[in-house]
């Protein structure tokens, strides 16, 4: 398959405007299952061609709508004027030209302005950092990389209420008159005043919520059922079964990702991996075999993943070997 991203852009573009072929199809799967990095970047543009959409369904565009005059009114909007350096991907059809002005701004910050206007939202995405956003009632919210936080620009007047894609530490300002309101992939998180971890997995379809102070509570999509959580719990909402579960919470580095500090007590490799993974957003493989016995015990505080592996690496006698960003351990001498 040819990897060349302005064949990929275009694979992307024909599957989401429904004007893909069975074989482009096939393409596109195998090249997004290649990576995380593949599929969420394929979720990224995604979201953006479901905001344009949306803006030119707000303005009540008809089938015979003048194509070159709205690209350039596009164009003009987003400050792109080179109309001519835009491939042509399809003839007709105004939707795979807007797509197109997707690409032109890829790193998302001028398109979703652009549409975060027209619908009165405030869109905050992150991509290889992570951000720390405060909102008009105070609330103090840590972004996680490759996630997104939308909210109208009329947050705290009537109500407050924010959309999630990904995930994000919430330290949310009591307001009792005001209950403070997440939608995340199907589910509802609301509060009056707390701090908790919220976090969505797309390719599972889950859910996950765990409180560090506080109370919060998780419903779907129906709000017919519910869980109670209170510090020290975890909430988990399955979006293709519809269930939710609460537990005791058992992983104290849940947010390691925001603190880059971890702490290991006698845990296995395995678990020690994942752990990484979700702190410094990196693939991690184990290709070699792995007894229970593998246990680590240490703590790393504001360490680099570099730093992190070096320390595994003495201690444990690993073997490993870093390709396309992907890290795969080669041998375990625990």
């Amino acid at each position: 398959m040819n990897n060349n991203q302005n064949d990929i852009d275009e694979l992307i573009i024909r599957s989401l405007a429904g004007e893909s072929s069975a074989e482009d199809e096939q393409r596109l799967k195998a090249w997004i299952a290649l990576s995380k990095e593949n599929d969420r970047y394929y979720q990224k543009l995604s979201r953006a061609m479901a905001l344009a959409d949306r803006h030119y369904q707000t303005q009540s565009l008809v089938p015979e709508v003048n194509i070159d005059a709205e690209w350039n009114q596009f164009l003009g909007t987003i400050g792109k004027k080179e109309k001519n350096n835009v491939r042509t991907l399809a003839p007709g059809g105004w939707w795979l030209r807007i797509a197109a002005a997707v690409f032109l701004v890829v790193t998302s910050g001028v398109i979703y302005n652009y549409f975060s206007k027209a619908d009165d939202w405030i869109i905050v995405e992150t991509a290889a950092i992570t951000k720390d956003i405060t909102l008009p009632d105070g609330s103090q919210i840590t972004l996680n990389q490759n996630s997104s936080l939308s909210y109208q620009k009329s947050f705290n007047k009537t109500d407050r209420k924010v959309k999630l894609q990904g995930e994000a530490f919430f330290e949310v300002a009591h307001n009792p008159s005001k209950p403070f309101s997440i939608s995340i992939n199907g589910a509802t998180v609301e509060v009056l005043g707390t701090s908790f971890n919220v976090r969505s997995d797309n390719s599972t379809e889950v859910v996950e919520v765990v409180v560090a102070s506080g109370a919060v509570k998780l419903s779907g999509p129906d709000k017919a059922g519910q869980v109670q959580l209170r510090a020290g719990d975890v909430g988990v909402y399955s979006r293709s079964q519809n269930i939710l579960t609460n537990r005791v919470n058992t992983d104290e580095n849940f947010i390691a990702w925001k603190t880059r500090k971890l702490t290991f007590k006698e845990t296995n490799l395995r678990l020690v991996v994942e752990t990484l993974e979700k702190a410094y957003n990196v693939q991690i493989v184990i290709s070699t075999t792995v007894p229970d016995t593998c246990l680590v015990t240490v703590s790393f505080d504001q360490q680099d993943l570099n730093a992190v592996l070096n320390v595994l690496k003495t201690t444990l006698n690993l073997e490993y070997k870093t390709q396309n960003g992907k890290i795969e351990i080669i041998h375990a001498g625990c």
